[in-house]
């Protein structure tokens, strides 16, 4: 059995926790860009390709800071493991996840991307044939109701055309959970850092020959005033939050790292309040509060088994 030290478990629970209010900004990041005319096409693709380096460099220092520990050398089915979970959910998953976002509000895309700790939640069940235990299931619970609320979800009716919104992002929640799985599984054989760089450098490899057979890239310029949104796209809502993922699963497991990126939603909710001057209402605030509560009930327990 993979046992996490008490110390790095609770590293582990900050740097999902981090991760998760990183990659809130995403959606932002993305209607700004797409307000400067570019395609979801064109933002999925520019940021899988172009954080390739960044994932290069992370990979570097963790392999410089751990070089006095055993050197562990994947294997190729741990490689071809980690690229094909690239593929899947960043790949496929981000480019019907962008796609979603020209054609669907924000708050109901958010409500429903965070589905997946549910998915993942019982994914691991099925794959370990046990029940969740009953404090995993609460929280489970109050955190889901959590970011339904606030995301404004409650307040909101879809038209016909955003069904199919609605169904891309559902797609998009299941390629995430198995993204969590597989990095759990996977992290504890190869490094965190390493799992990363595999699986993200095959998907900005998938996305620069989409781009390059759909589109071409030599008469593509980004818009006057998006590069540093670009930018921010890449390094603080992708690079740094996909590593932090990793690592944070490889300390705490996938569905415990499921529920806690349960902070993303309200964070989100916050960043849109300070941006864009969009107000909470009473429903989201409550949300926000069963959120905490229920991230909070689930690293309560894992601390109370710890001592």
């Amino acid at each position: 059995m993979h046992t996490h030290p008490p110390r790095g478990a609770a590293i582990g629970a900050i740097l999902v926790a981090i991760a998760a209010i990183l990659l809130a900004a995403k959606g932002l990041f993305a209607k700004a860009l797409y307000a400067h005319g570019l395609t979801y096409h064109d933002v999925a693709a520019i940021r899988s390709v172009l954080a390739i380096p960044g994932f290069v460099l992370i990979a570097g220092l963790s392999t410089r800071r751990n070089r006095s520990r055993p050197a562990v050398s994947p294997t190729p089915g741990q490689l071809l493991a980690a690229a094909l979970a690239g593929v899947w959910c960043y790949y496929l998953g981000a480019l019907a996840n962008f796609y979603a976002l020209t054609v669907i509000q924000a708050n109901v895309e958010r409500a429903l991307l965070f589905s997946y700790p549910a998915i993942v939640v019982l994914l691991s069940a099925l794959g370990t044939r046990k029940l969740p235990s009953g404090s995993t299931l609460l929280a489970l619970m109050t955190t889901s109701i959590g970011v339904f609320l606030v995301t404004g979800a409650a307040d909101v009716s879809l038209t016909t055309a955003q069904w199919k919104g609605v169904l891309w992002v559902m797609f998009c929640s299941v390629t995430i959970a198995t993204y969590f799985l597989a990095s759990g599984i996977l992290t504890r054989a190869m490094s965190s850092a390493a799992f990363t760089l595999t699986a993200m450098t095959a998907a900005g490899t998938a996305f620069f020959l989409h781009h390059s057979l759909l589109f071409g890239w030599f008469e593509f310029n980004l818009p006057e005033g998006t590069l540093w949104t670009m930018l921010g796209l890449i390094i603080f809502s992708t690079i740094l939050p996909l590593f932090f993922v990793a690592e944070g699963i490889r300390r705490i497991g996938a569905s415990r790292g499921a529920l806690l990126s349960t902070v993303g939603p309200p964070a989100t909710a916050l960043m849109a309040y300070l941006i864009y001057d969009e107000r909470l209402s009473l429903l989201q605030l409550l949300g926000t509060g069963m959120v905490v509560l229920g991230v909070a009930l689930l690293e309560w327990r894992a601390a109370s088994k710890n001592r």
